[in-house]
């Protein structure tokens, strides 16, 4: 997860309102898209609707929920006689594809180093690590009596190659495009007409939009096609209604295998810049061998 010191930026001491903030590294999954687009239908949208109780909120579902649990749940959604109240809106996750050419920003694809067939990381920050950069400065600025002519001195001036650097490292993120049926139904023309209306105009002249959940930003477009389902001509007994589906199709990425995933969605490392090798020696000729003297 994320590591308790943040601060990969060096803020001026004369900038005080510049402050440090966590973006963006936690998991990205299916579910986080799910969310996301359940986020902007609930939280930016707000449909409302002019029913016979007033101008009220327009309930929002994910799919249709089981009858049974529906009843026991949420039994404002549906009335007396058991069959839901109008107008509603659901929306329904229908297709993912992993299309190669549409891979988004991140076009490049890392393999592991550990040959597994697996994907590799990528690093998103880096940072000097002050204490231990300094001590290897000085250890290796430090001169004994003999060179500093009886004095020993610790912070000798020297360049130092030996720089430790942290760096934060995720997942390659896997694109993916998922598209999502929003159907919208409703008793009467003019609920229709305004449900309708906002998925038309929010945009603008163009029909693409950004999500936003937890740090993670996806863009989305929604079909040109507004396709409409009404059995308002149907002289049979069933119930009147006007029926629209939308759908938008979302380019997501995946970070990480979710909670399949053996690794970390964040991972801290920091460079090697110095080997050690351990190695035996022998004594030379004519040198006494202490070790046998006292096993002796």
């Amino acid at each position: 997860m994320l590591p308790k010191n943040f601060d990969f930026a060096m803020i001026p001491a004369d900038t005080p309102r510049l402050t440090l903030k966590e973006v963006g590294m936690l998991e990205s999954s299916i579910e986080t898209i799910d969310a996301a687009i359940m986020t902007w239908m609930r939280g930016d949208l707000k449909l409302k609707a002019r029913t016979n109780e007033g101008w009220s909120d327009v309930p929002v579902l994910w799919q249709v929920p089981e009858r049974a649990y529906q009843i026991k749940n949420r039994k404002e959604l549906r009335d007396d006689g058991g069959a839901l109240k109008l107008p509603l809106v659901s929306i329904e996750r229908t297709n993912i594809v992993k299309d190669p050419e549409r891979k988004g920003s991140f076009q490049a694809h890392y393999y592991s180093n550990r040959k597994n067939g697996r994907s590799w990381r990528f690093v998103i920050a880096r940072r000097i690590v002050e204490d231990k950069t300094r001590n290897f400065a000085v250890a290796a600025g430090t001169r004994g009596e003999s060179e500093t002519g009886g004095t020993k001195q610790r912070n000798y001036p020297r360049v130092n190659k030996k720089i430790v650097i942290q760096s934060l490292s995720i997942p390659i993120p896997v694109y993916v495009n998922i598209d999502y049926k929003i159907t919208i139904k409703s008793e009467y023309q003019q609920q229709m007409n305004t449900l309708l209306t906002p998925f038309i105009t929010r945009t603008g002249q163009i029909n693409s939009f950004v999500l936003k959940r937890n740090g993670h930003l996806y863009e989305c477009f929604i079909d040109q096609n507004f396709a409409q389902a009404n059995n308002v001509n149907n002289l049979g007994e069933e119930m009147r209604m006007f029926s629209s589906e939308i759908t938008i199709r979302v380019l997501g990425y995946l970070i990480g295998e979710g909670e399949n995933d053996d690794r970390p969605i964040v991972k801290v490392d920091e460079n090697v810049v110095e080997y050690h090798f351990p190695q035996e020696s022998i004594a030379p000729p004519g040198v006494p061998n202490l070790f046998g003297d006292i096993l002796k």
